[in-house]
């Protein structure tokens, strides 16, 4: 079944649009470049379908073209994408990881053709039907080969799912591969095949039957009882961080207090990250980023960034250039202006602004 929305359907060729599910508001969005000439096609999904990514053309090369086509369904705190398209190389940066800010979960399967993977020393192969655990946290390098590559994920932002947030982490890289992760697999190939016939009020079933089965899937892959402690209590710290970052009163002492633990294992907890004050600092960044970002927000940089957690112009101005090469100034003009190809304001509806949306 060809993911590509044709245009009538979800839009014209090379833009995401919202496709009508009967008369409630449209739960899903379409992309296609089959209407676009071949030379045009390959920079059109890679700025339009996967802004996130750096992608290489296929060996034919970008001017041969490039047909491809997808679809997303936002149902609760998962959004699906589901693509189909030539085999290709593509990349996730760490400087590209800071510029958007983007660290969600993703529950990958590759249905059809090969997808390998390097993530530091971690390779993987995805094999055809299985769900495997990645994260857009993560710098990696991917390469897909095959006659067309059909691919299905349910993104899933961090802390969203609190309840897996230690299995994720304990299971990155790894296979689904149990009963229950048979189970998700025909879930998400299914909710693929059939998403034309979802309607608005079918989202939160969906949603309840994704969480379900994602939890059956990740227990058998879980870590060992200390472990899987541990990566609660990150996950409930991290959510403690991320409600409070407006608070000037933010600080390791603090967050010890609001967390009911001792200064020493919130230091220890923290301690491959860089240290609480780090990850601290690091959130409240991509906070001021991502309010940068928003193409609605139109308070100034002095108030969006006293909500992220700085209230000194001038040490917030100097914390911005460092983290992301560009001064707060800069990085909203580029973003009003559409001028950053890595990190450009997207436009409401597409897969970006989705993600963000999260």
């Amino acid at each position: 079944m060809n993911t590509a929305v044709p245009p009538g359907r979800g839009g014209p060729a090379g833009t995401f649009a919202a496709a009508p599910v009967a008369s409630q508001p449209a739960p899903r969005t379409g992309f296609t470049t089959a209407g676009l000439p071949p030379a045009q096609q390959f920079d059109a999904w890679r700025h339009q379908a996967v802004p996130f990514l750096d992608i290489t053309p296929p060996a034919a090369g970008a001017a041969a073209g490039f047909e491809a086509g997808a679809t997303t369904l936002r149902f609760g705190p998962f959004l699906m994408y589901a693509s189909r398209l030539p085999a290709h190389g593509h990349a996730r940066s760490a400087a590209r990881i800071r510029r958007d800010s983007l660290d969600h979960w993703i529950i990958a399967m590759c249905r059809r053709g090969t997808h390998r993977q390097r993530s530091g020393e971690t390779m993987i192969e995805c094999r055809p039907g299985v769900p495997y655990v990645l994260s857009m946290a993560r710098a990696f390098e991917a390469q897909r080969s095959g006659g067309e590559i059909d691919w299905v994920t349910l993104h899933v932002a961090r802390d969203s799912v609190p309840e897996l947030e230690a299995t994720l982490a304990s299971s990155l890289h790894a296979p689904l591969d149990g009963a229950a992760g048979v189970l998700l697999a025909g879930f998400m190939a299914g909710l693929r095949d059939g998403v034309d016939s979802v309607q608005a009020a079918d989202l939160p079933h969906l949603a309840t039957a994704a969480q379900a089965l994602l939890h059956g899937a990740l227990h058998p892959a879980g870590a060992g009882g200390a472990l899987q402690l541990e990566q609660l209590q990150l996950a409930r710290l991290r959510r403690i961080i991320r409600d409070n970052l407006g608070a000037a009163t933010l600080t390791p002492r603090r967050l010890a207090a609001l967390a009911g633990m001792s200064r020493s294992q919130l230091y220890r907890l923290f301690e491959p990250m860089g240290g609480v004050a780090h990850f601290i600092k690091r959130e409240r960044l991509r906070r001021a980023r991502r309010l940068l970002s928003d193409p609605s927000e139109r308070r100034d940089i002095a108030t969006l960034a006293e909500e992220a957690g700085f209230f000194d112009p001038s040490s917030f101005s100097r914390a911005f250039r460092r983290e992301f090469g560009c001064t707060p100034r800069e990085a909203r003009a580029a973003e009003l202006a559409g001028g950053a190809p890595a990190a450009a304001a997207p436009a409401r509806g597409t897969v970006l602004a989705l993600l963000r949306d999260l």
